[in-house]
């Protein structure tokens, strides 16, 4: 990934605060029931946060996808 869209994001983690993190070390991620949702990240750690997946697709720029019905 390119230096320039390798941004800092500030996640609210569940403990207070937040979770800086660069974009790139996001691996993945799930929702974590209605408290939030868990981040994976390449380096290992997970961070639990109170933001929910929506939310952190918000943070990321990324489009979220519809699904076709029938």
């Amino acid at each position: 990934m390119e230096q320039d869209t390798d941004k800092f994001i500030l996640i609210p983690a569940k403990t207070g605060g937040g979770a800086l993190l660069r974009h790139s070390q996001i691996a993945g991620g799930r929702a974590n029931g209605s408290e939030g949702a868990i981040i994976y990240l390449e380096c290992g750690p997970s961070v639990y946060t109170t933001a929910t997946i929506p939310q952190i697709a918000g943070y990321l720029d990324a489009e979220i996808a519809e699904v076709r019905k029938g």
